[in-house]
C-alpha cells in the first residue's frame, strides 16, 4: 500500500539519546522519538539493519550474523523481566581528550559488556523464580513457533563464542549437525543456548510494543533489509546449498570514495556470498520469504539495500581479506591469481540484449516473490549507483520507490531536474548513511570554488596544481548552481558558504517534490556534521555517532519548528 507524501527522518538506533540509557540508544529511545515524530508531523523513522551482531569493536549493522535474529544491545533494561530495580549505573565514558568523539561516540564493547551483565542477572531470576513461571511458559511458546531458525542461530552463537570467532570457517568441527548437538552437549552450552533463544523472545516482545506504539502515533518505522547476508553468518553456516561462497558481492568503482584506495580502483568488496537462486527457487525462496515477513513484524516500511543486486550483482573472485594483495595488480595479473576469474556482474552482464532482458526477467521475477511474501511492507528500492536502464521502469510498475538524490538528477542539457518533474514513486533525499551531510559537502564544494578563484595568483603552485584546481572549482561549482537551481536560489545565492537561508531553501525544495517520500538524515536536520559512515574503511567513527541531545530536549530546538512548518507548507503528513 503506498502513502501518499510522508516526511521522514534517517535516525539509526545506536545515534538515539535518552535519559538513562545504557551507552547506546534503545528501543525506548526509539519510542520517544516516535512522539517526537507525531507531535512534528514526521511521518516515518528510517533505522538501518537491527540484525543480530557479531563482537567487532565497531560492528556494522551490514555485517549481521542473522537474517532474522535481533540484536539485544537495543533492548531497554527497565523491561526486562526479571531485572535488578537497583543497578549499578553506566560507567561514564572516558574524556574527549582520551577518547576521540568522547560521550558521541557509541561504545559497543563497553556497552555489550555491561548490558550481557545484568541481563544474565535477570535470567538467573526468570529461570528460577516462581513469579516469572507463567512468562517463562509465553516464552517457550514463542520459542516453539520460531522452528529452525532459532534453533540454528542458538546454536550458531553458542559455537562462535566457544570457538571464539564467527568466522565459522576457522571452528574445529564445521559440520551443521554436529554443531546442533555440540549446543547441548554439556550443561554450560545448553544454559547458553537457552540464554540466546530467551534474548530473542526478548527482542521480539520489546519490538511489539514499539510496533504498536508507532502505529498508534500515527509514525510508520522504516526498516532496512541489506542484498547480502555475511557470510560469517548462522545463515551461511547452516544452509550452504543457498550460497555460492566462491564469489563476494559488492559494487563497482565509482570514482567517489578516494579515502579509500582499493575501493576507487576495484570497487565495494563487501565479502557476501552470492544467492544460487537457482536453489532458492525449488521451494519458493522461503529463505527470502521468512526474512522479510519477519522484518514485516517490526516495521512497515523497509529499505531494500543495493536493490539493483537482484538484477545482478557485481562481484569478486576473492574475499575481502585479500583485497591488499590485489590493490596493486592490474585485471590481467589479477585474474591470474584467481584461476581466470575476474571481477564483474553476475550471474551476466548487461552488454548484449539477451543478457539485458534475463537480468530484468530475474530482477522483476524476485522482487514480486518479496511483495508476495510481505504483501503490507512497503519495499523502498535503494538504486543508487550503476543503474541499468531497465531497473527504474520496473521499480516503478512494481510500486517500489526508488532513490532520488536531486543533485544527482540531471537531464541532457545538464541541468538539474526539477523536484516538480519526479516521479511520485520515488523516494527523495540529499545523502544517505554512507555519505557526508550535505551541509559538509556543501561547504567542501564552496572551499574548491573559492580556491580555483585564488590559484592564479599563487605563485607557490606548479601549472598542474592549477589545472587540477581549476578543473574541481568548475565542478564543484556547476553542483552549487544545480543545488541552487533546485532550491530556487540565484547563483550569487548559491556560490556561498552554508548557512541557514540555504538549508531551509533546500528542505523546502525537498518538501516540495512529487516523491511520495522524502527524507533528511538527522545530522542534517540538527546541523551536527557528522558523517555516519565512511565506505570501504572499518572501525574508527563508522556507526558510532550519536545525538547531543535526547527526543525531549530536540522538541525544544528551532530545527524541529523548522522541519514542521515546511511540512505543513508541502502539505506532507
Amino acid at each position: 500500500m503506498m502513502h501518499k507524501r510522508m516526511m521522514g527522518v534517517l535516525m539509526p538506533l545506536f545515534s538515539m539519546r535518552r535519559s538513562g540509557d545504557a551507552g547506546i540508544g534503545d528501543l525506548l529511545a526509539l519510542e520517544q522519538w516516535v512522539d517526537w515524530a507525531a507531535a512534528h508531523r514526521v511521518g516515518f523513522l528510517q533505522i538501518l539493519p537491527v540484525n543480530a551482531l557479531g563482537r567487532d569493536d565497531v560492528p556494522s549493522p551490514y555485517s549481521a550474523i542473522s537474517s532474522v535474529a535481533l540484536e539485544p544491545l537495543y533492548l531497554s533494561p527497565e523491561r526486562v523481566p526479571g531485572m535488578p530495580e537497583q543497578r549499578d549505573p553506566y560507567p561514564e565514558e572516558a574524556p574527549p581528550l582520551q577518547r576521540p568523539g568522547g560521550r558521541d561516540w557509541a561504545d559497543y564493547a563497553r556497552v555489550r559488556q555491561y548490558k550481557d551483565y545484568w541481563l544474565r542477572r535477570a535470567w538467573e531470576r526468570f529461570e528460577s523464580e516462581e513469579a516469572f513461571a507463567p512468562l517463562r511458559a509465553v516464552c517457550a511458546a514463542w520459542c516453539a513457533e520460531q522452528g529452525s531458525w532459532l534453533e540454528d542461530f542458538a546454536a550458531f552463537v553458542v559455537a562462535s563464542t566457544a570457538f571464539g570467532t564467527v568466522a565459522w570457517w576457522h571452528w574445529p568441527e564445521q559440520n551443521p549437525d554436529v554443531i546442533r548437538h555440540y549446543a547441548h552437549s554439556t550443561a554450560v552450552a545448553d544454559a547458553a543456548f537457552r540464554y540466546t533463544c530467551w534474548l530473542q523472545w526478548l527482542c521480539a516482545r520489546e519490538w511489539a510494543m514499539v510496533r504498536a506504539h508507532a502505529d498508534a502515533a500515527g509514525v510508520q518505522l522504516m526498516g532496512d533489509v541489506p542484498i547480502g547476508v555475511s557470510a560469517a553468518s548462522a545463515d551461511v553456516f547452516f544452509e550452504r546449498h543457498l550460497f555460492d561462497l566462491s564469489w563476494s558481492g559488492g559494487a563497482p568503482a565509482e570514482g567517489n570514495f578516494a579515502e579509500d584506495p582499493f575501493t576507487a580502483k576495484w570497487g565495494q568488496n563487501w565479502g557476501i556470498p552470492l544467492y544460487r537462486w537457482e536453489v532458492m527457487a525449488q521451494d519458493g525462496y522461503a529463505w527470502w520469504g521468512r526474512r522479510v515477513r519477519k522484518l514485516g513484524e517490526i516495521v512497515r516500511m523497509c529499505r531494500v539495500d543495493h536493490i539493483l543486486g537482484f538484477y545482478r550483482i557485481y562481484a569478486f573472485p576473492w574475499m575481502p581479506e585479500r583485497n591488499a594483495e590485489f590493490l596493486d595488480l592490474s585485471p590481467d595479473e589479477a585474474a591470474a591469481r584467481c584461476g581466470g576469474r575476474r571481477p564483474g556482474f553476475r550471474p551476466r552482464p548487461d552488454w548484449e540484449p539477451a543478457d539485458r532482458r534475463a537480468n530484468l526477467e530475474q530482477g522483476d521475477r524476485l522482487l514480486r516473490q518479496l511483495q508476495a511474501a510481505a504483501p503490507e511492507l512497503q519495499l523502498i528500492g535503494e538504486d543508487l549507483g550503476c543503474v541499468p536502464d531497465y531497473v527504474r521502469p520496473d521499480l516503478s510498475a512494481l510500486r517500489i520507490a526508488g532513490y532520488k538524490i536531486p543533485h544527482w538528477e540531471i537531464d541532457e542539457r545538464q541541468r538539474i531536474v526539477p523536484g516538480s518533474s519526479y516521479n511520485p514513486c520515488s523516494f527523495a533525499t540529499y545523502a544517505t548513511h554512507d555519505f557526508p551531510p550535505l551541509c559538509n559537502d556543501w561547504n567542501d564544494w564552496y572551499m574548491a570554488v573559492a580556491h580555483a578563484r585564488d590559484v592564479a595568483y599563487d605563485e607557490t603552485l606548479s601549472p598542474d596544481e592549477i589545472r587540477d584546481a581549476l578543473l574541481a572549482g568548475r565542478d564543484c561549482g556547476r553542483v552549487l548552481a544545480w543545488l541552487g537551481d533546485f532550491a530556487g536560489l540565484t547563483r550569487e545565492q548559491s556560490l556561498v558558504p552554508w548557512s541557514s537561508v540555504i538549508k531551509e531553501a533546500l528542505l523546502r525544495a525537498l518538501c516540495a517534490s512529487r516523491s511520495d517520500y522524502a527524507a533528511l538524515m538527522w545530522t542534517e536536520l540538527f546541523d551536527v556534521p557528522v558523517r555516519l559512515n565512511t565506505p570501504g574503511t572499518c572501525g574508527g567513527a563508522n556507526w558510532r555517532a550519536r545525538m547531543p541531545f535526547t527526543a525531549a530536549e530536540a522538541a525544544a530546538l528551532p530545527q524541529s519548528a523548522l522541519l514542521e512548518r515546511l511540512i505543513r507548507e508541502s502539505k506532507r503528513g
